[in-house]
């Protein structure tokens, strides 16, 4: 039986195992890839997050009562006892800085740390597909049919917890949750380059997203088909195509420093605030603005 030829995937040249042995001196272990989309590691990186995607969509659609509201009702039985414990997860659910802006600090992080192509090939396309995750949440939201979030559903008796407005959300559809979907999908780049600081960002982004769903704000299912969404969007946006793109694009980094660095400064804010401000302009432009005559 002839043994299979081990390669790995190094500055986009192919190194096979016997010359990685051999050039040691010259070849870092840490800077040694596997590309994803080798054909046994193509089902686990495109079947997880399809099955997240699918079980939330799957639980929200026709298990919600039975699965999702006793776990409603037992995280709002600690509703409105603590103030602390309500502000703390209160602040999770508001502040930019305790959301978003951690994982695109780790990202400008890692961008720092490994000045190679690969790596800021890799950081570019997955934040995009990140933030490309959170647009297509929001239109499945709009497209989906709708439920109610917790805190708008009759059948749950919801309490609010301190600082919750009961009017926010009204009437929006909470499958699936955008935030989930963007900051799961940081998560999973920044798995990708560092795993162990991608298993902190991990381990970050539940806990913002179970501060969501204390508030009311979404079920259980909807941060699980979201995270599937944020992370298969990472995976789709690492193909080779895409690294192409973005390698190109890295060269306006090379010839315009400073300007590249400006954009990449807003664009990446904007992705850690949810597009926030870009919404608010685009509101009050709708209802206030020149497009419908003040």
């Amino acid at each position: 039986m002839t043994p299979r030829r081990l390669c790995f995937c190094f500055d986009n040249n192919e190194i096979s195992g016997s010359e990685l042995m051999s050039n040691t001196g010259m070849v870092s272990a840490e800077r040694v890839r596997r590309p994803w989309w080798q054909p046994d590691t193509i089902p686990l990186a495109i079947a997880i997050p399809l099955l997240l995607l699918l079980a939330g969509a799957i639980i929200g659609a026709f298990a919600q009562v039975q699965i999702e509201y006793p776990i409603m009702r037992f995280l709002n039985s600690f509703a409105d006892r603590s103030q602390l414990f309500d502000r703390s997860m209160h602040a999770l659910t508001k502040l930019v800085l305790l959301q978003g802006a951690v994982f695109i600090a780790l990202v400008w992080y890692l961008w720092f740390t490994f000045p190679d192509i690969v790596t800021r090939s890799l950081l570019l396309a997955g934040t995009l597909g990140a933030a490309l995750a959170g647009v297509l949440s929001r239109v499945l939201q709009l497209l989906l049919p709708s439920h109610l979030r917790p805190l708008h559903t009759p059948q749950l008796g919801f309490v609010l917890p301190l600082d919750v407005d009961p009017r926010a959300l009204n009437h929006f559809n909470s499958f699936p949750s955008d935030h989930g979907a963007v900051f799961f999908g940081l998560c999973a780049i920044i798995y990708r380059v560092n795993p162990r600081l991608g298993i902190a960002a991990f381990a970050w982004a539940i806990v913002i997203d179970a501060a969501r769903v204390y508030e009311g704000y979404h079920f259980p299912s909807d941060i699980i088909g979201a995270a599937g969404i944020g992370i298969l969007l990472v995976q789709l946006s690492q193909g080779q195509p895409v690294q192409r793109l973005a390698s190109r694009c890295l060269m306006l980094e090379r010839s315009f420093r400073p300007a590249f660095y400006t954009v990449a400064f807003l664009a990446t804010y904007q992705i850690a605030s949810l597009f926030d401000d870009v919404r608010e302009l685009g509101i009050g432009l709708l209802h206030h603005g020149p497009l419908i005559g003040g």
